[in-house]
């Protein structure tokens, strides 16, 4: 088990973010960490996130995103294969978030909705009920999400996203 979050591949995680100097407001913060493929994993990547936005942007925010964060990273437990990698990206207006292993894909369709019986099967409805868009790069488990900060005007926009080899995240 990891108790700390691990930075992936570039080791250039950046501590807790901060607005930019005078301004008072977040400009952006991203990183990248890799998870145990472990039950552990969704607690990590919960710390990790709230570490890293849970000063900087509303706590509704915040909320949402840790909420679909848990459901995708649970879901690369369950249901994925080798290495599982976190990416999230934020500034003032969006917070985006990627989880990726090493998965060849998974169902297109989400289940339809049985009502409260069934145990489990709700995390892709849970995340497209949180986020403004969210997708899955055709024949992967390399999935994302965007969801607007609250109170900032929301500029939707398909996400610059990385592939499951990079090693960095792009610029966006």
């Amino acid at each position: 088990m990891h108790p700390n979050p691990q930075p992936a591949s570039n080791g250039d995680e950046p501590g807790p973010a901060q607005p930019t100097a005078g301004s008072g407001r977040l400009t952006r913060i991203a990183f990248a960490m890799a998870l145990p493929r472990d039950p552990i994993a969704s607690t990590t990547a919960r710390f990790a996130v709230h570490r890293h936005l849970d000063e900087i942007l509303p706590a509704s925010t915040v909320e949402d995103v840790l909420l679909a964060v848990t459901e995708l990273v649970t879901n690369a437990v369950l249901h994925g294969t080798g290495d599982i990698e976190l990416r999230v990206d934020c500034d003032a207006h969006m917070a985006k978030a990627e989880v990726i292993d090493q998965g060849s894909g998974f169902e297109h369709q989400m289940r339809e909705d049985d009502g409260l019986q069934r145990v489990g099967g709700k995390g892709l409805h849970i995340v497209g009920q949180l986020a403004e868009s969210w997708g899955v790069h055709e024949g992967t488990t390399h999935v994302w999400f965007q969801i607007p900060v609250d109170g900032a005007q929301a500029r939707l926009e398909r996400p610059e996203l990385g592939r499951p080899e990079d090693t960095q995240l792009p610029d966006v």
